[in-house]
């Protein structure tokens, strides 16, 4: 994904420290939903930057376009798909 996203032209990359507690708990609660619930579903998580709306409400925030975060949403789907 991030190598799709690289080639597209948005800044990506792993990240291992976007919000860890609240984005981890997240992540947790909706693997062990598939697991129990939905086994034949493939899930995960993806943590993006916030709009630049949301950005100059809340300042100092990272934060992309709409149509930028669209297309990164868009290629990750691609690449799973």
């Amino acid at each position: 994904m991030v190598e799709a996203m690289k080639g597209k032209g948005l800044p990506a990359e792993i990240s291992n420290t976007a919000g860890a507690y609240l984005c981890n708990h997240v992540m947790y609660r909706e693997l062990h939903y598939v697991n129990e619930q939905r086994p034949d579903m493939l899930a995960g998580f993806i943590h993006i930057p916030a709009s630049h709306e949301l950005a100059v409400e809340h300042g100092r925030v990272p934060s992309w376009s709409h149509e930028n975060l669209k297309k990164a949403i868009v290629t990750c789907i691609e690449v799973i798909g």
